[in-house]
This record gives structure tokens, C-alpha cells and sequence, in this order.
């Protein structure tokens, strides 16, 4: 993957407004290199024709959640995964267009981007271990879930999330907050990180992990993993820069200097795990000097 696809998702970030499907499909490239967003947004414009001519423009409350969330999962045969539910496809937008089938948020997230289009209110709640959408209108406020095709009342939604997980769940305040785009995308990422470990695909999980740094630089955890991922792929100048900034976040930078500068720092001071980082960091300077 070049380091244009990653410049481009910075920028999309950076742009006020921007879908949560641009993002997405941004995304989607750690799959399909190639990928050309206008085409899947093309597709999201053709469904959202075909839902428009459907709705009944009379429609209004739970009827017409109930009536958008058909036409979506019935009509248009988007539906979610249960087989597998950890296959990387299943948070690759492209791929969830194509196949009709995906994970509960990026079903929702077509519903979202699909509802946009069409000046209908539709905004993303992430529940815990489930994500479903909002459907807001003059007569109320609905649950949608494309997930289960099913349409829920707002005060029933602590009920029928513990059905789904199995344990009883409880919904402060915050939960009904709406998530922006930038928040959907770092959940799709973390689908995706938990996808490649389920899967195995070292490469890809350093794409996941790269993306993840853009939207959380100052995440000291992100770097030590892409950092020892790099490591074991051999990817040495790449394993040095992500330790580099991981002991820099951790206000640790000194304890990489060379043998006689550490000299006045405590290696105690460090956890078990950081200490061997910096084993790995000076057998990563031995390897450099060695190659240059």
C-alpha cells in the first residue's frame, strides 16, 4: 500500500463534513489497493434512488423506519454475517456492497450514508458489543438494527441488547450520543485489527495499525504494536521509528540513547515489557549498521 493512500485518509479527515463512507472506503483500500472510491459512492447514490422510490413519502414514525430498514435488508438484500463473523470482508465497504453482507456498523453505515442522501436523519449509536442506527423524525426517534432486521424502541434498547449478548447491559446517557465519522472509522479499525488476528495477515494488520496511528498519533499502545509486528517482518527502519515514538509518548526517549548517555537513567524505572523493547531497539541499530 503506498503512503498516498494514507495521505489521502488524513485529508478526508481534515475535511469538515465528510462521510463516514469516505472514510470507509479509504479504509477499504488495505484490501483492494486499487479501489475506486467513486465507484462505490456511484453504487450509494444508486441505492439511494432505489429506497427513494420506494418510501412511501406519507410514511412517518415507526412506520417509516420500519419501511426504510426493509428496503434495505429485504429489497435490497443487505444482511449480517453470522457465519463468519470475523472475516475481514465483512468491514470492507466495498466488499459489504458487493457480497450484501457485513458487520453490524457497516450495515448501519450504508443506512447512514444512504439516509443522508436523502435528507432522512439516520446517526450511528455504539452500544456495547453491538452497533445500530438512529431513525429520527418528526413523530420520534427508532433503533434500527440491519444486523437482525429489526426495528426497536429507544426505551427497549437495554432489553434487547442483553437478548443479543446474552448478559444484562446497561445504557447510560452517553451511549445515545451519535458517533461522527471519524469515530465510526475507529471502530471499523478495530473490527478489522480483530479480523487479521482471527485471520492471520501480518502486512494487512500493519495497514490497520498505520491508519489507526493517523487517527490516534498520540496512542503510545498503537505504536509498540506496529513496531513488533515490523520486527518480526523484518522490517527494521520501520520497527526503530515506531519505537522511537513509542518511548517518546511514554516521555521514555533517553532510555534509547546510546550506552553512555543511559548511564544516567534507571532502567528500573521501566516496566519488564519496555525493557525488552530496548533490547529489541539495539539488536534493530546493530542489524542497521550492519545493512548500511
Amino acid at each position: 500500500m503506498t503512503m498516498q493512500v494514507f495521505e489521502q485518509f488524513r485529508r478526508h479527515l481534515a475535511e469538515p463534513g465528510v462521510g463516514a463512507e469516505v472514510l470507509a472506503l479509504d479504509i477499504a483500500r488495505i484490501g483492494q489497493h486499487d479501489l475506486d472510491s467513486a465507484i462505490y459512492l456511484g453504487e450509494i447514490d444508486r441505492l439511494a434512488e432505489v429506497v427513494d422510490r420506494r418510501l412511501s413519502p406519507e410514511a412517518q414514525g415507526f412506520a417509516a423506519a420500519n419501511q426504510f430498514l426493509e428496503i434495505i435488508t429485504l429489497n435490497l438484500g443487505f444482511h449480517g454475517n453470522r457465519a463468519d463473523y470475523y472475516d475481514p470482508r465483512n468491514s470492507m465497504l466495498d466488499q459489504v456492497l458487493h457480497r450484501r453482507t457485513g458487520l453490524p456498523i457497516m450495515l448501519c453505515l450504508l443506512c447512514i450514508a444512504i439516509g443522508r442522501r436523502l435528507d432522512r436523519r439516520i446517526e450511528g449509536m455504539g452500544f456495547p458489543h453491538h452497533f445500530m442506527a438512529r431513525y429520527t423524525d418528526a413523530a420520534g426517534a427508532w433503533l434500527l438494527d440491519p444486523f437482525y432486521n429489526a426495528v426497536v424502541e429507544t426505551e427497549h434498547a437495554e432489553v434487547y441488547l442483553a437478548r443479543i449478548v446474552g448478559r444484562p447491559i446497561q445504557l447510560g446517557p452517553h451511549f445515545f450520543q451519535p458517533m461522527g465519522a471519524t469515530e465510526l472509522a475507529a471502530r471499523i479499525l478495530n473490527n478489522l485489527r480483530a479480523a487479521y488476528m482471527s485471520h492471520p495477515d501480518a502486512e494487512r494488520l500493519r495497514h490497520v495499525l498505520t491508519f489507526q496511528t493517523i487517527l490516534a498519533p498520540d496512542q503510545p499502545q498503537l505504536w509498540r504494536e506496529r513496531a513488533v509486528l515490523s520486527f518480526h517482518m523484518q522490517e527494521w527502519e520501520e520497527a526503530a521509528h515506531d519505537l522511537r515514538r513509542y518511548f517518546f509518548l511514554l516521555g521514555a526517549l533517553p532510555f534509547l540513547f546510546p550506552e553512555e548517555a543511559r548511564a544516567y537513567y534507571d532502567l528500573s524505572e521501566l516496566a519488564p515489557d519496555d525493557q525488552n523493547l530496548l533490547n529489541m531497539h539495539r539488536h534493530i541499530c546493530t542489524l542497521l549498521d550492519r545493512i548500511n
